[in-house]
């Protein structure tokens, strides 16, 4: 019995720190919630008023960005923020419309 609680206790270890590592990766500039106020407001300008958007990140060999989407069934609008400047991307449709 207590070989199990040693290897579910080092798994566990494990998967903790493996997430909080992955969470250290994505730290920048911009939280996720001002990447996506960036992008709301970047939609906005462009016709695409009161909608709400998540932002996931994004590393790439250029740097950090923000991938903001409007959630909804069928298509949306997309945003990328540059963390280091805080200046959002082109808006662009996703989806069948």
């Amino acid at each position: 019995m207590l070989r199990v609680k040693v290897r579910i206790a080092a798994i566990l270890g494990r998967l903790i720190s493996r997430s909080t590592r992955r969470e250290a990766a994505f730290q920048g500039r911009l939280s996720p919630e001002r990447a996506a106020e960036i992008a709301v407001a970047a939609a906005a300008e462009a016709g695409f008023p009161d909608t709400i958007g998540v932002a996931s990140p994004i590393r790439t060999e250029s740097g950090l960005f923000w991938d903001v989407c409007q959630l909804s069934r069928g298509s949306g609008w997309r945003v990328v923020v540059d963390d280091a400047t805080g200046q959002p991307g082109a808006v662009g449709r996703w989806g069948l419309r």
